[in-house]
C-alpha cells in the first residue's frame, strides 16, 4: 500500500501522531503501533459496529490489509470538516478515511467514515455548518444514532449527542440546479458544535430545483419572506444564528495592517521612501517606485506595484535587490512587501489577485459567504492569524498568512524565505491550503 503525506498540512499536537499511525499502518508495523494506541481504543465502523480493545483493533486492521492487498493508496490530508490532518484511503470503488481521537498522546477512538456522503457533497473536506443554520433547516428532533461520528471537540460519542432531521439544499450537477436531501444531523450539547450532517440512508426524499423553478418560487415571496433565505433566493434558510469568532490578533497582525494603512496613503501622495522606513528590517540598495493602476492601460486589466530602475525597463523582482540579516521580524516585512500589490489599486481583470487579510479573527464575522459555517476549527487550530517559523540554523523563514479572495475563497498562503549568506534572500511560494473553497461566479 502506498502512502503519500499532503506537502501542506499546517503544524498541530497531533500531526506527528497521525502521520506515524499512517506510515506505521501502511507498514504494517503493528508492535509499533502499539506504542501509540491506548489500550482501551475503540473503532467505529460507520453506521454499522464498534469494536473495543486494542488487541481487538489490531485485529481489525490486520484482517482489512489481508482482505484489501493493495487496493487502497493511503493519504495523510488536512480535513475542513475537522481542522485536523486526517487518513485517507483511496481505490477505485471506495474512498474512505480514518478519523482519530487523540489525547494525551495516544489514540483513544477512531472512526472509520466514508469521505463523501453524496454525490452533491457532504463530505469531510467541507466546512462544518454552524449549529444557527442546523437549527433553522434542520429542526426535527430525533432518536440518537449508534455509531456515528463523535464530537470532534471532546469526544462524545454519536449516541450522547443531540440529533435533528431536516432538508439541505446544496448546488447540484447542472448550472443553476440544486438538490435538496433529507439529512440527519448531530449537535454536542456542551461544545454546540455540529458533528456530522449526513443524507438520510433510510429516506429517499430527493427534490431538484432548477434555476428557472427557483426563480418562479422566489417570486411568489415578498422581500421580507426572501430575506429568511441564504442569498435571499429559495432553498436553504439562513441560520437563526451565527458563529461568531471573539477579537484576536498578533503581533504580526498587528504590524500588518498598520503597513497596509500606510500603503493607503503612499498611493495618494507616491511617498514610496516612507515603505522602507517602516520596514526597518529591510534594506534596498535602490530606489523603490510605484505603479498606480490606470484605467488607461491597453491591456484587458491593471494592477499597482513598486519596482526598481527606469519606467522604461523596470525591475519588479524586488527581493534579488534586498539586503537582510535573518528574523522573524525580517521575514514578516519581506512577506508584506512581495504582496503589496494584493491590497492595491487594481482595474477590471487585475482584480482576480485582490486579497482582503485576516489581521483579525473577528472581521470573518462580516463574511456573507461564511454566514452557514463553523469557522471556529480554524482558530482553534492557529489557522487564521500571521505566522513565521524560524529554522534552528536561521536560514530559513516559513511564512503563513491567511487571506479572503472572492475567486478562491478563505487560502492559507505560504512563503518560505531563504536567508543567503551574502545577505540576500530567495523567495518560494509554497502552494497554498484552501480553508474555505469559494468562487463568487463574477467574471470580467
Amino acid at each position: 500500500m502506498k502512502l503519500t503525506v499532503q506537502h501542506n498540512i499546517p503544524d498541530s499536537p497531533y500531526k506527528d501522531i497521525i502521520i506515524s499511525f499512517a506510515s506505521l499502518f501502511v507498514k504494517q508495523k503493528y508492535s509499533e503501533l502499539q506504542n501509540i494506541i491506548a489500550e482501551d481504543v475503540y473503532i467505529v465502523l460507520f453506521n454499522r459496529e464498534r469494536k473495543s480493545g486494542i488487541d481487538t483493533v489490531l485485529d481489525y486492521f490486520k484482517e482489512w490489509q489481508e482482505r484489501v492487498g493493495d487496493t487502497f493508496e493511503c493519504e495523510v490530508r488536512w480535513s475542513a470538516q475537522f481542522s485536523l490532518p486526517e487518513v485517507y484511503f483511496t481505490s477505485e470503488k471506495y474512498k474512505q478515511a480514518y478519523i482519530l481521537g487523540i489525547e494525551n498522546s495516544k489514540i483513544v477512538r477512531i472512526l472509520l467514515i466514508p469521505r463523501s456522503f453524496s454525490a452533491v457533497g457532504f463530505s469531510i473536506d467541507e466546512v462544518p455548518y454552524n449549529v444557527g443554520f442546523i437549527d433553522a433547516n434542520v429542526p426535527k428532533e430525533i432518536e440518537p444514532l449508534p455509531n456515528h461520528n463523535f464530537c470532534p471537540i471532546c469526544g462524545k460519542d454519536s449516541e450522547q449527542l443531540e440529533w435533528r432531521t431536516g432538508v439541505i439544499f446544496k448546488d447540484g450537477p447542472g448550472w443553476g440546479k440544486k438538490t435538496g436531501l433529507m439529512v440527519n444531523a448531530s449537535i454536542c450539547p456542551d461544545c454546540q458544535t455540529v458533528c456530522e450532517v449526513s443524507p438520510d440512508r433510510k429516506e429517499k426524499f430527493c427534490l431538484t430545483m432548477t434555476r428557472e423553478q427557483q426563480e418562479k418560487a422566489d417570486a411568489a415571496m415578498s422581500e421580507e419572506e426572501l430575506a429568511k433565505y441564504v442569498d435571499n433566493t429559495n432553498g436553504n434558510k439562513r441560520p437563526l444564528f451565527k458563529s461568531v469568532l471573539k477579537s484576536r490578533t498578533n503581533e504580526l497582525s498587528l504590524f500588518g495592517q498598520s503597513f497596509h494603512d500606510l500603503l493607503d496613503r503612499v498611493v495618494e501622495n507616491g511617498n514610496t521612501e516612507s515603505v522602507l522606513s517602516f520596514l526597518d528590517k529591510l534594506s534596498l540598495d535602490r530606489e523603490l517606485k510605484l505603479h498606480v493602476a490606470s484605467e488607461k492601460t491597453h491591456d484587458i486589466g491593471d494592477e499597482s506595484y513598486f519596482y526598481i530602475g527606469n519606467d522604461d525597463n523596470p525591475d519588479y523582482k524586488i527581493a534579488k535587490h534586498l539586503r537582510i540579516e535573518s528574523s522573524r521580524e525580517a521575514a514578516w516585512q519581506i512577506y508584506l512587501l512581495h504582496y503589496a500589490r494584493t491590497v492595491m489599486p487594481v482595474f477590471w481583470h487585475g482584480g482576480y489577485i485582490v486579497r482582503n487579510y485576516i489581521f483579525d479573527e473577528a472581521t470573518l464575522n462580516d463574511y456573507i459567504p461564511l454566514e452557514c459555517y463553523d469557522i471556529s476549527g480554524l482558530s482553534r487550530g492557529d489557522l487564521l492569524l500571521p505566522k513565521v517559523a524560524i529554522s534552528p540554523d536561521g536560514h530559513t523563514a516559513d511564512v503563513y498568512c491567511t487571506y479572503w479572495n472572492d475567486w478562491k475563497g478563505l487560502m492559507r498562503d505560504h512563503l518560505q524565505i531563504s536567508f543567503l549568506r551574502n545577505g540576500k534572500v530567495k523567495l518560494t511560494e509554497i502552494e497554498p491550503l484552501c480553508l474555505f473553497e469559494y468562487n463568487c461566479g463574477i467574471c470580467f
